[in-house]
């Protein structure tokens, strides 16, 4: 995220191998004695042979570089970026800024590129920068990536204290959106600007979107219910009773027809 070298410590009279690194606008030694030194409180920067000497009001911190590295970084302490040198923002970029109140930063990036949205996210812009006050604000992260071209970039900007939003829950907001920080930098004395883009193995995929909410209509009996009986359970339709099939009569049986009996002979 900045740049880091291992070296010799000397802090006050305290002597350590330990790391150094710089990281937006801060010098952060790591060791047997930690030190986070803004550019801001530093009173003097030099370089004394192979060493990067700083002194601020407190303290003397001298770190042996090498003399490239701490001519080097000793340029970079005194001649910071600006930020949108440090945004990636050029004359010819196109940037959306979603809820950014800064009208410093809001009337400097107009001057700088002409190209500007502000509240919104046109279509193909590919630099987003998004500030995050409070952690209810993660919640829209998902719906700036799903607005990113593949290249895109979309710049976090959250307040350095941790008790507002903990770096740890923006980057798990990230992750969940399928988004990966690759860098910090400084936006103002009070603010960051992470710098995230979506990984190249997502890239191409859209973000799937949400199902829509279907309602459900009611059923078919509480349609027929009238008003005096509103509110109360329609009673179900009462079958109707069962008949026995009427048993069938045998055919009539014809009757024997009858042979005339013969006369009798008169003797």
């Amino acid at each position: 995220m900045g740049l880091e070298a291992q070296c010799t410590v000397r802090v006050g009279r305290k002597v350590f191998p330990g790391k150094a690194l710089l990281e937006g606008e801060r010098l952060v030694i790591r060791g047997d004695a930690n030190a986070d030194i803004p550019f801001d409180r530093m009173r003097d920067v030099t370089v004394d042979g192979d060493a990067l000497v700083v002194r601020t009001d407190d303290t003397e911190a001298r770190l042996e570089l090498g003399a490239p590295m701490a001519e080097r970084w000793s340029r970079l302490i005194k001649e910071p970026k600006g930020l949108f040198e440090k945004l990636e923002v050029g004359p010819d970029s196109r940037v959306a800024v979603v809820d950014v109140h800064d009208p410093l930063f809001l009337t400097a990036l107009r001057e700088r590129t002409a190209s500007v949205a502000e509240g919104r996210v046109p279509e193909g812009f590919p630099v987003i920068v998004f500030g995050v006050e409070s952690r209810d604000a993660l919640r829209k992260i998902p719906l700036l990536r799903a607005r990113m071209v593949d290249s895109g970039v979309l710049w976090v900007v959250r307040p350095k204290a941790a008790k507002a939003i903990a770096e740890g829950e923006l980057v798990e907001a990230l992750r969940a959106a399928g988004l990966a920080e690759t860098k910090v930098v400084a936006f103002s004395k009070t603010h960051s600007a992470h710098r995230c883009v979506i990984p190249v193995e997502l890239r191409g995929q859209g973000v799937r979107p949400r199902p829509p909410i279907v309602s459900i209509p009611p059923s078919s009996p509480a349609l027929g219910l009238k008003k005096a009986g509103a509110g109360k359970a329609a009673k179900p339709a009462k079958a109707p009773k069962r008949t026995k099939p009427a048993k069938a009569r045998p055919p009539a049986r014809k009757a024997a027809r009858k042979t005339p009996a013969k006369p009798k002979k008169r003797r």
